[in-house]
């Protein structure tokens, strides 16, 4: 099936996080391939280049939602935040981003909604969501297959296009599709290029494929530290480039460990790690292993 005598082929992004070079490399590829439109399931915030990011985005046919982390930051510029988020060492990086990248990415977002669905004529209708349909903070994984039964229970789509975990993975139950492309910033099955997949309707169906161009990593590095996130952001912020660098979630591996050191301390089930437990789990937490 084609318009205009041209294939349909959608590019499939999600969690892009202000990494442009890696969103480059995705775009260039995908490009190469004759794409009709992109999607883009949530997270552009959350990086050193948002509203860059955003802006190459604009520039062609899409269709984005909203991620948690375009939640979270909304939540924050509309004052809507728990009070600690203003203040503890803990949110240094979402402050960050408010701050020095911002205007575009936020116009933006206010204007996403959570979940959408796509209807080009003779194809398969798609819906797309960030985490869930019922929840953009919720991963779905085909490991975990009664989450991913009801999660398919609340969509009638033929296809469902899910991110947040960073992690590529398509599954076909009873003729339909759940696909998840990975993510353009930070995958984290130990794959450091940047993911995305595409959709081709065959006439009947969308058939998925994934696809990772490499990068320099060299250049997200680079703008960690030139922006000033890496030193403003914190020990979440060293965290997040780890993760980029390695393909393994060296970010929650340390949010793990500062919680661990809060609950040493006296502060059981707390949600915001005090300060003085944050610095304590940045000076103890063991960097050179997560970098390896």
């Amino acid at each position: 099936m084609a318009v205009g005598g041209r294939v349909i082929r959608l590019a499939v992004l999600s969690d892009v996080h202000g990494n442009l070079p890696a969103l480059e490399a995705v775009l260039e590829d995908a490009q190469l391939r004759d794409v009709y439109g992109i999607i883009v399931a949530g997270d552009l915030s959350g990086g050193p280049e948002a509203d860059q990011t955003v802006r190459r985005l604009l520039s062609f046919r899409h269709w984005m939602v909203r991620g948690n982390s375009d939640l979270n930051l909304l939540r924050y510029a509309e004052d809507l935040a728990p009070p600690e988020w203003r203040t503890s060492r803990q949110y240094a990086l979402l402050r960050w981003g408010y701050q020095f990248n911002h205007y575009e990415t936020l116009r933006l977002l206010r204007t996403l909604p959570e979940q959408l669905v796509i209807v080009i004529p003779g194809t398969a209708s798609i819906r797309v969501v960030h985490g869930s349909p019922r929840d953009a903070f919720e991963g779905l994984s085909p490991d975990e297959p009664e989450a991913l039964e009801t999660a398919m229970a609340q969509a009638d789509e033929p296809v469902l296009v899910c991110g947040h975990t960073h992690i590529p993975w398509q599954q076909e139950r009873s003729g339909r599709l759940v696909l998840n492309p990975g993510a353009v910033c930070g995958p984290l099955n130990g794959d450091v290029r940047a993911q995305y997949a595409l959709l081709t309707w065959d006439g009947s169906h969308w058939l998925a494929e994934h696809h990772a161009p490499a990068y320099d990593l060299a250049s997200i590095s680079a703008s960690f530290h030139d922006s000033g996130l890496l030193e403003q952001g914190g020990a979440l912020a060293r965290g997040s480039l780890l993760s980029i660098q390695t393909g393994r979630n060296v970010a929650l591996a340390f949010l793990d460990h500062a919680y661990a050191v809060a609950a040493a301390a006296g502060h059981l089930h707390c949600k915001v790690v005090p300060d003085e437990c944050w610095d304590e789990a940045a000076l103890t937490f063991d960097w050179e292993t997560a970098a390896e």
